[in-house]
C-alpha cells in the first residue's frame, strides 16, 4: 500500500511540475513580448501606431 501512495505523490508532482512549466513559459513568452514592445514605442518604432 505503501508503494502506491510513493507512485501516486510522484505521479502528482510530475504533472504540478508540467502544468507549471507551461505557465512559466506562458509568463517569460508574455514578459520578452512585452519588453520587445516597450523598447519599440521607447525608441519611436512605433510612434506612428500611437
Amino acid at each position: 500500500m505503501d508503494v502506491l501512495i510513493i507512485i501516486v505523490a510522484v505521479v502528482a508532482v510530475f504533472f504540478i511540475l508540467k502544468i507549471a512549466f507551461k505557465v512559466l513559459k506562458t509568463a517569460l513568452l508574455l514578459g520578452v513580448a512585452a519588453l520587445v514592445v516597450y523598447y519599440l514605442v521607447e525608441y519611436g518604432f512605433l510612434s506612428g501606431l500611437f
